[in-house]
């Protein structure tokens, strides 16, 4: 496989699980997401403005873990170096097992927890690929990149490659997405959650096997 199409790849798949995790997730907390918190956080006001206390505390509980996950996998990239995209996924593949033991074990919406964590962490090591931000749960600033990289596109000033990068980053999500609700309504929530702690286990393989031929890290952010 020619190196140049492996963080492409890699990216391809990281943003194809966060679509198929958002899918699980809204299925089984009442319309909230798993790694898409400006959504989460529009919910958080409207129930605090309606006194929805129970539903406001679950919302809160799930940004906090996303945060903390963000946290958690700048810590774990910090201390690995080069090995940031192995360990950091390694960590996830555990806390999506733990979920679905959880979740077999009948603990409800809580068992979830453990994934707003993983997702939380996927976010700290993005890829730049292209000169387009991919990789994240942020699918608004995906389809922002596209819009902004066609208007370059169509002045001269861009190479198709990064609208390119930025389509196939949505398109990934959406199939993610779909996959996921396919997977819920076929196999339930602990299986569901069993498949993303494999899709994970099969990333961080590639990210091993492909290490020092993906694009590193970088800090840049992007919206939801």
């Amino acid at each position: 496989m020619p190196t140049a199409y492996r963080p492409l790849i890699f990216a391809s798949l990281a943003t194809l699980i966060a679509g198929f995790v958002d899918a699980v997730g809204y299925a089984h907390l009442g319309g909230l997401f798993l790694s898409f918190m400006s959504g989460n956080s529009t919910r958080l006001g409207i129930q605090i403005a309606n006194a929805h206390w129970d539903l406001a505390g679950l919302t809160a509980t799930v940004i906090a873990s996303f945060v903390a996950g963000a946290f958690l996998g700048t810590r774990v990239a910090d201390a690995t170096g080069d090995w940031k995209l192995v360990s950091i996924l390694g960590v996830e593949v555990a806390l999506f097992a733990l979920a679905a033991g959880l979740t077999a074990a009948g603990l409800g919406v809580s068992s979830l927890v453990p994934v707003a964590v993983a997702m939380g962490m996927q976010n700290s090591v993005h890829q730049i690929i292209a000169g387009a931000d991919i990789g994240k749960s942020f699918v608004t600033g995906a389809l922002f990149g596209l819009g902004q990289s066609l208007a370059r596109l169509s002045k001269g000033t861009s190479k198709p490659a990064e609208a390119i990068a930025y389509a196939g980053s949505w398109g990934c999500f959406v199939v993610g997405a779909g996959i996921g609700a396919l997977m819920l309504d076929a196999a339930g929530l602990s299986r569901a959650l069993t498949s993303g702690a494999v899709l994970l286990a099969g990333l961080s393989l590639t990210a091993w096997a492909f290490h020092g031929h993906l694009i590193h890290p970088v800090g840049r952010s992007g919206g939801d």
